[in-house]
């Protein structure tokens, strides 16, 4: 069932039908209390004609008796029958004749008639006319009555059980009962009118009413097809009109929020890509030259970093290391580490001047891509023979060379490529010992906090490096790992950390 049907309907049954039936019910009430006057009205005129009627009766019951003695006789013969069908005749005109000189006597108040009805029903009247008036009103027999006046009339009757004759008034109701039944009828006339008038009225204001639900229900489908754009007019009713505003407010924010939801699939899906492109850049294992073992690791936060590190062999004397961390995050520092590795490890075979290369990289991101993010870059190439290690520490964090004494520190010579380019780069060498180690990470490691906000700090570092220096390689980047996580807790990480160590074995093997 449509919701118009439904709506007028339910209008029919809470407001046309009820005021339908108390209308109905008070005209009802009225008509009990009009026949309750019309029957105090008709014992009154019974009272009133009371003595009349029992004189009346006692006079008519003695010439009955008369006539009925004078009809009497003994024999059969053709004339005493026809005697007694002539006294009978007579008798029938003499008994009219009393019953209307009777009822000629009595008092006519307020256009009352009285009549009598003898046991055979025929009606008697002291006018002529008012037996046509009495026929009308339904009391001869077989005359029902057919006057449009006929309920106008009250009529209150007395039997008498002797004689069989029915002494009888008819009287016009009087001015009350007039005014009490024309009240009803107007009372019914307007309860049915204003009850056809909700009739009518339903239909409107149904469609009305409906019109702005329709509207809120195409809405809502619409919204749920996934139209989040969809706006439903705004009625002048307060109701509807908050209705409206609630809706097309709601339209509004899933919008927002379906927005949101795609805005954050995008970046899960550009930090998948990210995550994908750092892990295809790193090493997959750990590099054994021989005169050195060079192995990292990354331990990954929740969002992409500039994290990068790379080992590779130059030549059967020569293996390069590098760390950098690109600014920023997501994928675009993922791709910017993608073409830096790339960008490196093409030129390191062509260009073995460390300043040089890092200079040339400096100009011409700043050339290229005066907005670009800036990087921090340690990079460096050892010479396995003579354990010489040449490198340039472009604005990444401060290094650390362990040899047996304890932990140096290699410090920064000169700016992160691309943040101020031109500023220059110095290239340092040291040399390493059979058993030191080169300790290479980026700032995510130094940087993650714990529960309380503190960082783990290059201090707590290097007491680190100092206690596990001499443990192999796997075992030294594990300690570090673990220490990282303890001091972490449950806290997620904000940035990637990024370790790398070598360990320098002797130059004999370079040499065979």
């Amino acid at each position: 069932m449509r919701l118009r049907t439904q709506l007028a309907l339910a209008f029919f049954l809470l407001a046309v039908v009820p005021l339908v039936g108390v209308t109905l019910y008070a005209w009802r009430g009225s008509q009990r209390a009009f026949r309750q006057a019309v029957a105090a009205e008709a014992g009154e005129f019974a009272a009133e004609m009371s003595t009349r009627v029992d004189v009346v009766a006692d006079e008519l019951k003695a010439r009955l008796e008369r006539m009925k003695a004078r009809s009497q006789g003994r024999a059969e013969s053709p004339y005493e029958k026809a005697r007694r069908q002539a006294l009978v005749a007579a008798e029938a005109q003499e008994l009219r004749l009393l019953l209307r000189a009777i009822l000629s006597g009595a008092e006519r108040r307020q256009g009352a008639i009285p009549f009598a009805r003898d046991a055979e029903g025929r009606l008697f009247a002291p006018d002529p006319a008012d037996e046509q008036v009495l026929e009308g009103l339904g009391q001869a027999p077989g005359r029902p009555a057919t006057r449009a006046d006929a309920g106008d009339w009250v009529v209150a009757e007395r039997p008498d059980p002797e004689t069989g004759v029915v002494i009888a008034v008819a009287r016009p109701i009087g001015p009350a009962l007039t005014e009490i039944r024309a009240t009803a009828a107007r009372n019914l006339a307007l309860g049915l009118g204003l009850g056809l008038l909700a009739l009518v009225g339903i239909l409107p204001l149904s469609r009305r009413m409906t019109r702005h639900l329709s509207s809120l229900t195409q809405g809502a489908e619409a919204l749920g097809a996934g139209n989040l754009d969809v706006q439903v007019p705004v009625p002048h009713g307060r109701e509807f009109r908050r209705l409206a505003e609630t809706f097309n407010r709601l339209a509004r924010d899933l919008r927002r929020h379906q927005e949101r939801l795609l805005e954050q699939e995008r970046l899960r899906k550009e930090l998948e890509i990210g995550r994908r492109i750092q892990a295809e850049l790193l090493p997959r294992g750990p590099l054994d030259a021989g005169f050195a073992e060079v192995g990292g690791v990354s331990i990954p936060a929740r969002e992409v970093g500039g994290d990068f590190f790379n080992y590779f062999p130059l030549s059967e004397r020569e293996v390069a290391i590098l760390v950098g961390d690109v600014s920023g995050k997501g994928v675009g520092a993922a791709l910017l580490m993608a073409s830096l590795q790339a960008t490196i490890r093409a030129r390191l075979a062509l260009e073995r001047d460390l300043v040089r290369l890092v200079d040339a990289l400096d100009h011409e991101m700043g050339k290229d891509e005066p907005l670009a993010p800036y990087y921090t870059l340690f990079l460096a190439i050892l010479e396995g023979p003579s354990g010489q290690l040449r490198y340039v520490n472009a604005g990444h964090n401060t290094q650390f060379l362990l040899r047996r004494e304890g932990a140096e520190r290699l410090t920064s010579t000169g700016r992160p490529p691309g943040l101020y380019p031109g500023g220059g780069f110095e290239e340092r060498v040291t040399q390493l010992g059979a058993g030191d180690a080169l300790f290479l990470f980026t700032d995510g490691l130094v940087e993650a906090e714990d529960e309380a906000g503190e960082p783990f700090g290059m201090s707590r570092l290097q007491a680190l490096l100092e206690v596990h220096r001499g443990q192999g390689l796997q075992q030294l980047l594990g300690q570090v790992d673990a220490a990282l996580r303890a001091h972490r807790g449950q806290l997620e990480a904000a940035d990637d950390a990024t370790m790398v160590a070598l360990r320098y074995a002797n130059g004999l093997a370079g040499r065979a």
